[in-house]
């Protein structure tokens, strides 16, 4: 369940970054996009059923948090005058979390990393590694991306 419905929030994400800003299609979307998104961090964080509450747990309440944000701006603060780049910036970090957790995750599922390097300290730098790249290419699109949108 829960790879299902993270496969579904990168494809709905996708759509939304790719589709016409304000538009009924986007607010359908998105809304698909949030629906996904918290349904992925449910379900991660009832994997403690089978693990100890640990950092991926931690990093989907910070996902969560993102999401909840993002949809909260054109829900509830229209009336404030930067809610749209709050929805904008909040939304994007939001996939972009995403997309580092689906890049940490093919990292450390690479069969010969546990049988020929194994450990947890190539574990956890792999995963650290495809995060941290992800956030700083995605910060750097972000920005980019900013600037067309907002001046």
């Amino acid at each position: 369940m829960h790879t299902f419905c993270a496969v579904a929030a990168i494809a709905t994400g996708a759509l939304v970054i790719v589709s016409r800003k304000g538009t009924r299609k986007h607010r359908l979307i998105g809304f698909s996009y949030v629906a996904t998104m918290l349904l992925t961090n449910l379900t991660a964080l009832f994997t403690q059923s089978l693990y100890q509450f640990g950092p991926f747990h931690w990093m989907a309440l910070a996902s969560l948090l993102t999401v909840c944000a993002g949809v909260s701006a054109p829900l509830f603060f229209r009336h404030k005058p930067n809610w749209l780049m709050l929805h904008y910036e909040v939304m994007l970090w939001s996939y972009v979390g995403l997309i580092a957790a689906m890049f940490a995750e093919i990292a450390v599922r690479i069969p010969a990393i546990g049988q020929v390097v194994g450990g947890s300290q190539v574990f956890w730098g792999l995963v650290i590694s495809a995060s941290a790249l992800t956030f700083v290419i995605g910060g750097v699109l972000i920005g980019r991306h900013k600037k067309r949108f907002f001046g």
